[in-house]
């Protein structure tokens, strides 16, 4: 598998930190939607959510001794993360014109939301990818993907793809307290459907990281799917979810695995951090 040559930390805790950090994120998130158990919590909330998440992701790095600086990357690639992340957008947005132009269901030419109020727009991705997106993919890309990683096998690709699949499962299963205590949902079809597009954007958002070792990339992904900046009126419908989301995903990988590569073919990797190998506190 295409990877940059960052190399996985060395976490000198045992195998049980990040499964108690993830045990105890599922609880105190449970505790969070049992106190406000609307569909959107107050952003005060929010804000504090989300430093919780990064507090205690940092706190378990540390733990196992692994140097916060090593994970994030350089401010320089941040232009390369947002021309990627617009690439994909500006494709997705003529496809959906060329189908609304077709008359395809679920895909209406007038101006969406986005379009009519941007900077509303703007102030919402923000939100999200400050006080979700990236608090979540420091715990689960950062930190949970490259420790099972490491457990399984350091980085062959057993071991890559074991990691990817395991947090991939763990971030679906992250959005059960939403779905049953906030939602009011029960078990039945819809929540297998949930499930199984959860763990589809988990295993994108994996491989992203994987491929680009780019927190911001991954996490600017991440906002911008929970918020998407379409330029028309788009109403998926509801049996054609899962099917737009492969689509999306393989879209989503396919375009940063070219990037990566046109980047490494000009010499120019601007997409991943420039950490090395054994980046860890004790080093």
């Amino acid at each position: 598998m295409l990877r940059p040559a960052t190399g996985l930390p060395r976490f000198s805790g045992g195998p049980l930190i990040p499964v108690v950090t993830y045990l105890l994120v599922m609880l105190v998130l449970a505790g969070l939607v049992t106190i406000s158990p609307g569909t959107s919590p107050p952003p005060v909330l929010g804000m504090i959510w989300g430093a919780f998440l990064v507090a205690l992701t940092a706190g378990a790095l540390r733990i196992e001794n692994v140097s916060l600086r090593s994970l994030f990357p350089p401010v320089r690639t941040l232009g390369p993360v947002v021309g990627v992340v617009a690439a994909f957008w500006g494709l997705y947005n003529l496809v959906a014109v060329a189908l609304a132009i077709g008359g395809v269901s679920g895909f209406d030419a007038s101006l969406s939301r986005t379009a009519a109020h941007p900077l509303l727009y703007l102030a919402a991705l923000f939100s999200s990818l400050l006080f979700t997106a990236i608090p979540e993919e420091f715990l689960f890309r950062t930190y949970l993907q490259q420790r099972f990683t490491r457990l399984v096998g350091e980085t062959t690709p057993r071991a890559v793809l074991s990691g990817i699949g395991i947090v991939a499962v763990l971030f679906a299963l992250f959005h059960l307290p939403r779905w049953f205590l906030a939602s009011g949902h029960g078990v039945n079809s819809a929540l297998a459907g949930r499930l199984i597009g959860l763990t589809l954007m988990g295993l994108a958002y994996g491989s992203v990281y994987v491929l680009s070792g780019n927190l911001w990339l991954v996490a600017l992904f991440h906002a911008s799917m929970n918020h998407p900046p379409f330029f028309i009126t788009v109403s998926i419908p509801s049996e054609l979810h899962l099917v737009v989301s492969v689509i999306e995903c393989a879209a989503i990988v396919s375009l940063v695995a070219i990037s990566v590569r046109l980047g490494a073919a000009t010499g120019t990797p601007l997409l991943w951090s420039q950490r090395t190998p054994s980046a860890s506190a004790g080093d």
